[in-house]
């Protein structure tokens, strides 16, 4: 090992010690939450959101609110407070309708403690586990 590589291993040693709750992290851990938007919830959000009509006959829910419950687990459960969002990837594959059950989870694939790096696959079912939402996020996580 070089010099270089042992000040960069002793580097990231001590970035670790500084990170007790990344090293708490272990690949495949994995939370979720559930979730319905009824039609009061999603003209409230649209009314907030000054998009569409506050009133109205919401059948689908927006893609956003969808956003938002991975961005709630992230920044609230897994990994948690000290996360800082670097990227996020979103497929949508059909629209989730008002009033349906929604599961977000989220669930971490790799961990980079070097970096304090975490990357964590994201999905979305409906009722009957059908596939609403899928894809990725790399968060920077220094706590």
């Amino acid at each position: 090992m070089s010099g270089n590589e042992t000040a960069m291993s002793e580097g990231a040693k001590a970035m670790s010690e500084k990170l007790p709750r990344f090293h708490a992290l272990t690949v495949g851990d994995s939370v979720s939450v559930g979730r319905s938007f009824d039609q009061p919830a999603l003209a409230e959000w649209c009314r907030l959101a000054k998009v569409g009509e506050a009133e109205g006959d919401w059948r689908e829910v927006p893609e956003p609110l969808i956003a938002a419950l991975f961005s709630y687990l992230l920044g609230e459960e897994l990994p948690g407070h000290g996360t800082n969002y670097l990227k996020q990837h979103m497929q949508f594959h059909t629209l989730a309708r008002a009033g349906e059950s929604l599961t977000a989870t989220v669930t971490v694939t790799r961990l980079r403690a070097d970096k304090a790096l975490v990357n964590l696959e994201t999905r979305c079912t409906g009722e009957g586990g059908r596939l609403i939402c899928s894809g990725d996020a790399l968060v920077l996580f220094q706590c």
